[in-house]
């Protein structure tokens, strides 16, 4: 096939590369980057074909910037194929790669005059050099569908107001002013309007109405007029704003950044700057909105715009970050954590983010510093400690993770319902370092807190069923904790466990095999079984069983029980409330 194929050919050849598929993909991914070299210095079909079939696994893998440089390299051996052009340019926008995004839209655009996002790239780029007219023209030619039904008119209008037509920027975004669920964003973009034309009065009045009507205002919301507050004088009007705020949502380490702020009186930023920077949000808030399910990609291209119109822009760094982190694209979502300078309000949430991305990349003891460091910066806050004591949790560090959640505990002014899952963490950690009298008494104060919270329920039953105690109370329990999650192995594997403790032999069977479907590989539910079918007399069957949970990596000190139980199978039952 010739290689400088136009688009008449391009599915013929798309087909073919699919056919020549699987193991030509394996090759190149196996070969490298010195494949992967070659591929863009030799003019031959194969290298070609390689480095398309690569950017396609790199798209469905989400490795955005692999993809973005594969089809770049098949681009450049058929410059004119308008799908690929298209496909290349929505991969350098998702990228961040801006310069290249701007050149390839231009190019899209006099193949492809109405082609949607290369005249979005263009608008934008034209709205951030002033060139107003054409911005607003290229806007004008895309479809007000979906998500485009308040971006447009938004960004149209602050092309307007930026133009000097400022009365005709705040008509233009009230298109959307009755739109269902879109009221704040109309409120929030017509203050910042009011506010830059010096109509400070009016700006604070439509601010008043957000605040009053909205349920639930949102945090660009409440950042944004805490800020206006702070900066027309308003302080104390900000302080109380942001605290009855933190009081619903303690979470939210910007607004907390931003109460200690105004406390010590220090004058913030403005919210938005200039028209540009609006737009930016405009564009963040859309791609806000569209991070779950088939929206996720255009929420990410959404907010590598609102970089592309305000760089360095925390909230659309940290979002973009997410939904990498979310991909599993970890070391890129880790390069945008760090990339959040330290003076942001968002900088304490990257920070957080990035000690969890360490531990994921293996990195456990850069997690573990910089959480120590930031437990040491802030000693009033418990969200650091809190992740500190659930990564040491989680590699089985269970003194030292202790410590950090009694750290929390001790920071936490009076303890309520919202902190229930601390109390539990911190009761598994105790338990496993076999401190059970406190173990236990943080697992029931968590249930005061949540009664039917099926993890506490069935944690704390079934450490009753391994003790010998309370056997009737666990059941229970393991009962209600089954009712609420129907379909968890490990919760329906503790019904069956006290069932067995209590002699209810062939219960235990039923709800042993059920958690067995539902979690096939854990060693410990495959020996619970095993048990129970040795108890009812199916010994071949049992040992089968004991076999599998070994294959499945049990821990070390049940591997020599396990093999006992193959060689030698189990004693007579022991009385009940007794260890068997």
């Amino acid at each position: 096939m010739m290689v400088g194929m136009r688009n008449k050919n391009y599915r013929v050849w798309a087909r073919a590369c699919r056919r020549a598929g699987i193991l030509l993909a394996a090759l190149v991914s196996l070969a490298g980057p010195p494949a992967l070299a070659a591929a863009k210095t030799t003019p031959n079909s194969h290298s070609t074909y390689g480095a398309y079939l690569a950017g396609k696994h790199a798209v469905g893998s989400f490795a955005i910037t692999d993809a973005a440089t594969f089809y770049a390299r098949v681009l450049a051996v058929d410059p004119e194929n308008k799908p690929l052009l298209g496909r290349t340019l929505y991969l350098m926008v998702a990228d961040g790669r801006n310069s290249e995004a701007v050149a390839l839209a231009r190019r899209l655009v006099k193949l492809q005059p109405d082609s949607r996002l290369a005249n979005f790239v263009l608008a934008l780029k034209a709205a951030t050099t002033g060139r107003y007219p054409e911005a607003e023209r290229r806007l004008t030619k895309l479809p007000k569908r979906g998500i485009n039904r308040v971006l447009l008119p938004l960004l149209r209008g602050w092309i307007t107001f930026a133009s000097g037509r400022r009365e005709r920027g705040l008509e233009q975004i009230d298109e959307f002013a009755d739109m269902r669920g879109f009221s704040n964003f109309h409120i929030l973009h017509t203050g910042l309007m009011l506010q830059m034309s010096g109509r400070i009065k009016q700006a604070g009045a439509r601010y008043e109405v957000a605040l009053r009507k909205g349920k639930r205002p949102g945090l660009r919301m409440i950042y944004a007029v805490g800020v206006f507050y702070e900066r027309s004088n308003q302080r104390a009007k900000a302080i109380a704003l942001y605290r009855k705020f933190l009081k619903r949502n303690p979470q939210y380490q910007a607004i907390d950044f931003s109460l200690q702020r105004a406390l010590r009186k220090r004058r913030p930023p403005a919210f938005v700057r200039n028209p540009t920077e609006a737009m930016a949000e405009a564009l963040f808030d859309a791609a806000s909105l569209m991070t779950r399910g088939r929206g996720v990609r255009r929420s990410l291209m959404l907010a590598r715009l609102a970089l592309f119109m305000r760089p360095r822009f925390a909230p659309a760094q940290i979002l973009i970050a997410n939904i990498l982190e979310g991909r599993e694209q970890r070391e890129a979502a880790l390069v945008l954590y760090r990339m959040v300078p330290s003076s942001s309000p968002m900088a304490w949430t990257s920070r957080l983010a990035s000690a969890r991305i360490f531990d994921d990349l293996k990195r456990t003891d850069e997690a573990i510093g910089l959480l120590k460091r930031m437990a040491k910066e802030r000693p009033k806050r418990w969200d650091a400690p809190r992740a500190l004591g659930d990564i040491l949790r989680g590699h089985d560090r269970f003194a030292e993770a202790t410590a950090a959640y009694d750290q929390v505990i001790a920071r936490i002014p009076k303890l309520d319902k919202r902190h229930w899952s601390i109390l539990y963490a911190r009761g598994i950690a105790l338990e496993r370092s076999k401190k059970w009298v406190r173990a236990e008494r943080d697992f029931l104060k968590a249930l005061e807190f949540q009664p039917n919270q099926p993890f506490v329920l069935n944690y704390l039953g079934y450490s009753w069923v391994e003790r010998g105690v309370q056997l009737a109370r666990a059941r229970k329990m393991i009962e209600k904790a089954v009712s609420l999650r129907r379909n968890d192995g490990y919760i329906t594997d503790s019904l069956g466990w006290v069932l067995y403790r209590m002699g209810k032999y062939r219960q235990a069977v039923r709800h042993l095999e059920r958690a067995v479907e539902l979690r096939p590989h854990d060693p410990t539910i495959n020996d619970h079984l095993g048990d129970a079918y040795w108890r009812v007399g199916r010994k071949v069957e049992a040992r089968v069983q004991w076999r599998r949970a070994l294959s499945f990596g049990p821990e070390k000190d049940q591997v020599t029980i396990i093999n006992k139980k193959i060689e030698h199978g189990l004693g007579k039952a022991k009385k009940l409330g007794r260890k068997l």
